[in-house]
């Protein structure tokens, strides 16, 4: 098993939570980013034939798209158990409940500063936890 960086599974961690995909060559770590959130045609058109032949060669690849929904809920009730403060937490926890759980949970943690900033540090230390998890496991498939 290669070691990879701190640096890089930020750098993945970063490029999923916009929506980007990206391919870490396995032999050298080096990050491919696919930007998959633009009107730019020409870059459109350049990355759809740079994602064919990274497919081609996908075994020299591993290829990281963003958390599907049920991680990023299990991420989202795992902050809930941070909380201190009963009431918000069971607040938080009843919006995870409701339909649209993620729109509900964003509306409640955004709506406090100090939650919303508690929940950026978690998440994004949550995201660099599972971008190594994915990445131990790509690296042992």
């Amino acid at each position: 098993m290669r070691i990879i960086k701190p640096a890089v599974i930020q750098e993945i961690a970063q490029q999923i939570a916009k929506g980007n995909t990206c391919y870490l060559k396995r032999q050298n770590a080096k990050i491919i980013t696919i930007v998959n959130d633009t009107d730019d045609e020409k870059l459109i058109a350049s990355q759809e034939q740079l994602v064919a032949e990274l497919e081609e060669k996908i075994d020299k690849y591993v290829r990281i798209e963003k958390i599907k929904d049920e991680d990023q809920l299990l991420i989202m009730n795992d902050f809930v158990e941070e909380i201190a403060d009963k009431s918000v937490r069971k607040e938080i926890a009843n919006a995870l409940k409701r339909k649209s759980p993620v729109r509900n949970f964003y509306k409640e943690v955004e709506g406090d500063m100090g939650l919303n900033q508690h929940w950026i540090n978690f998440n994004s230390k949550e995201s660099r936890r599972w971008v190594s998890n994915f990445l131990i496991d790509a690296y042992n498939y």
